[in-house]
């Protein structure tokens, strides 16, 4: 691992280790009086954890669509195509999830493509 994936990892532990202590206050706060069942706390660790996920999805898929180039060939005709950014919502494992990804037309073929990055 180099030194910047090295930073990353630690800020992301420090980052994951203040939103622990948010979620279980916002916990302790929905319960209120009383010791909770262990299941209660499990559930609400597991959903903040779904939120994450889903957070992280949208931001990931963002970026490569970000990264891809402004055009991108015809796959049956090699003709040069603008590529577009589009979103749309799709349920992942974890919940809805809204992604951008990238489609291109080709006028000369009158169909659309999805160029891989």
């Amino acid at each position: 691992m180099d030194a910047k994936q090295a930073a990353l990892e630690e800020k992301l532990a420090e980052i994951l280790k203040q939103a622990a202590e948010v979620g279980a206050q916002i916990q302790a706060l929905e319960q209120g009086a009383g010791t909770p069942h262990y299941d209660q706390i499990e559930s609400h660790a597991h959903g903040v954890g779904q939120r994450l996920s889903q957070i992280m999805q949208q931001t990931r898929i963002a970026d490569v669509a970000a990264e891809h180039p402004p055009e991108a060939a015809c796959p049956d005709c090699s003709k040069a195509c603008q590529v577009l950014a589009k979103t749309r919502q799709v349920i992942s494992e974890d919940g809805p999830v809204e992604l951008t990804e990238t489609v291109a037309h080709c006028t000369r073929c009158r169909r659309d493509f999805f160029p891989s990055a």
